[in-house]
């Protein structure tokens, strides 16, 4: 499933209604991904693939129901697949329905969502009342569950959009994305740790610990978020945060080039398109640090941990939080990227404050 095919909301409406649709989408974006047909479609799309695909992609159905519902072929089309989609056994797929004005009680409610807890908008004080209930409420079904993280990880999922934690006292928007003495640096997919929060995410990617290692990771926090896909990928050298990833960052005289690798390492490291993910891991973070790139004034990782920023206490180098170490965290893809200026780079800031503020990645 691409970025395109996943939303946060599905909005399910009758035409009449279409003024009360358009104002909760307005309500919910761009903090969340809303399906709204007239406003996602795009010229050429066929709507009658489209839009089945996009409900199937998204994680709540929100039902606008009012007095023309049951006039409404078309949306009780979706409410028909709404309610087939959360019966399924994951049980992924939520339906809310929003009750509007001279809506009918629950007996008078479609087949399907009579047992579904409603949201009265005139009750609630109005829909933009009703969009903040449901941001805060709802929030936490909407990130990407376990199972999808490792599908992303096992396909090998194109990263939209990355995300760098980095501490508020650090953050210089006037230098780079790290450390100046550092040519790459860390980051994580966004959408796999968006909707999540603080703590969650630096437990899911390992920050303050394995990767940007600091004293005290109950600090504040600021989030850095920018795309990549395939437009920028080339410019930000996106590599998977695996131990053959850091050997080529390493050897490679136009990335680091702390070191030269031996032409026996050529052979094995491959011509592009490179194995990133093979299963000899460990061996090549032996390369790292053989016996003639030990001995430097500052230990055996230095390249590792001043260059890369990593730790290889906790880092297992496969390219994904799993495995290595007892976490709380769930299992998550790592990259590395250029350590590029910021006015290089069209990213966006958002301040995660401390871990116990439980403020959540938008």
């Amino acid at each position: 499933m691409t970025r395109e095919d996943r939303w946060d909301f599905f909005i399910a409406y009758a035409a009449a209604d279409r003024t009360a649709a358009e104002e909760l989408y307005d309500l919910l974006s761009p903090a969340f991904r809303v399906f709204l047909d007239h406003r996602s479609l795009r010229p050429g799309d066929d709507w009658d693939d489209r839009l089945p695909a996009a409900q199937r992609g998204a994680a709540i159905t929100l039902v606008l129901i009012s007095g023309r519902t049951d006039r409404a072929y078309y949306q009780r089309e979706e409410i028909a697949q709404a309610v087939e989609l959360s019966r399924r056994e994951d049980a992924a797929h939520r339906v809310v329905p929003i009750l509007l004005d001279g809506a009918p009680g629950a007996a008078g409610l479609p087949y399907g969502l009579r047992l579904k807890q409603a949201v009265p908008v005139t009750a609630a004080g109005g829909l933009p009342q009703v969009a903040q209930r449901l941001g805060q409420t709802l929030r936490h079904r909407l990130a990407l569950p376990p199972a999808e993280l490792l599908r992303r990880y096992e396909e090998r999922t194109v990263v939209e959009r990355a995300v760098r934690l980095v501490p508020r006292d650090s953050f210089d928007p006037a230098g780079q994305l790290g450390l100046a003495t550092r040519r790459y640096v860390f980051v994580g997919d966004h959408d796999e740790q968006r909707h999540r929060t603080l703590r969650q995410i630096l437990g899911n990617l390992w920050i303050g610990d394995a990767f940007e290692q600091v004293d005290n990771s109950n600090g504040p926090w600021l989030a850095l978020t920018f795309e990549l896909g395939e437009l920028n990928r080339r410019k930000m050298d996106l590599l998977p945060a695996t131990w053959k990833a850091a050997f080529r960052i390493l050897s490679d005289p136009t990335r680091a080039g702390c070191f030269e690798a031996t032409d026996e390492e050529r052979t094995l490291l491959g011509r592009p398109p490179r194995n990133y993910y093979s299963d000899d891991q460990q061996a090549w973070y032996s390369s790292c640090t053989t016996r003639e790139r030990r001995y430097t004034p500052w230990g055996p990782d230095y390249f590792i941990r001043e260059v890369l920023g990593i730790s290889w206490l906790c880092f297992t180098g496969t390219g994904i939080t799993q495995g290595a170490r007892q976490s709380s965290g769930l299992p998550s893809r790592v990259f590395f990227v250029r350590n590029l200026p910021l006015h290089s780079i069209d990213y966006r800031v958002q301040d995660l404050g401390v871990p116990d503020d439980d403020i959540v990645l938008d």
